[in-house]
């Protein structure tokens, strides 16, 4: 803490991180928190955190990707080394996203855009959310046990879980909230800054991964493939579920920013293995 009564840099960075951390997994984050926000009641400046969130997607992805080839290469099956993986991620996300989706698909069967979003708080699981879940995480195997190279699991399920993370950044920043209260209310309206701040992490997380994780040699078809292909994907995938928030809800919800997180990780991670395949 400056004299000013400010955070410092490393302060500041230290409590974006806790925010993110904090909030896009299960992990305890108060060993991160400046010791001015320890035992305190100040609010996080969750908006402000926005900047690592493709960061910690990024290495939640590369985890699961490395951890789900290195099983493999211990001669346990690849599926079961996917499902390992993936029950690895789901453990330290608290399966955030996982819920978001299975509402969001649940609320299709509501007529009116009270109803919808009435079904979205409701804590049971109907049968359209348990088939959305069951496809997610089938798609999501299915692309982790076909890919036997570590270095291109990390590479692939890194730049998914970057973009997914930041796919739903760009519906928050399209559409307004749907309720008056509630977390996701938070991060509107977007400043731009934030967000610009974001985007440009996004693309450096992206060349970063491809450098330095590529199995086959650099090519300027290697660095479109990998960073200006799955950009405009993840960015097609946001405006899609923006126009269907808009239309059916009149914005978004948390359970829509997750619902964009898991059907942007499974369309790039689809998309990219089918390179390879």
């Amino acid at each position: 803490m400056t004299s000013s009564g400010r955070l410092s840099i490393p302060d500041t960075l230290r409590l974006h991180l806790a925010c993110g951390v904090g909030l896009l997994t299960r992990i305890p984050v108060g060993w991160l928190l400046p010791s001015a926000y320890k035992n305190s009641s100040a609010s996080w400046p969750l908006a402000q955190s926005i900047w690592c969130w493709p960061l910690i997607g990024a290495s939640i992805g590369i985890c699961a990707g490395g951890l789900s080839t290195v099983l493999q290469c211990s001669h346990i099956p690849p599926l079961a080394a996917a499902g390992i993986a993936l029950g690895m991620q789901i453990l330290v996300t608290g399966g955030l996203h996982e819920d978001g989706l299975a509402d969001t698909t649940d609320s299709s069967g509501g007529m009116t855009p009270e109803r919808k979003l009435e079904i979205m708080r409701d804590s049971r699981i109907g049968s359209y959310g348990v088939l959305a879940l069951c496809l997610a995480i089938l798609i999501r195997a299915g692309v982790l046990s076909s890919i036997h190279s570590i270095a291109l699991a990390c590479l692939i399920c890194g730049i998914a879980g970057c973009l997914a993370r930041g796919a739903f950044l760009v519906v928050t920043k399209t559409i307004p909230p749907a309720r008056p209260d509630g977390l996701a209310r938070s991060l509107y309206p977007l400043a731009q800054r934030n967000l610009t701040i974001a985007l440009a992490g996004i693309i450096c997380l992206c060349i970063l991964l491809t450098v330095f994780l590529m199995p086959a040699p650099l090519t300027v078809a290697c660095l479109l493939t990998f960073i200006v292909f799955p950009i405009l994907l993840a960015l097609a995938v946001a405006l899609l579920i923006a126009r269907y928030a808009q239309r059916k809800l009149g914005g978004y919800t948390g359970d829509i920013l997750g619902a964009c997180a898991i059907i942007t990780e499974c369309t790039i991670m689809t998309a990219l293995s089918a390179l390879f395949y």
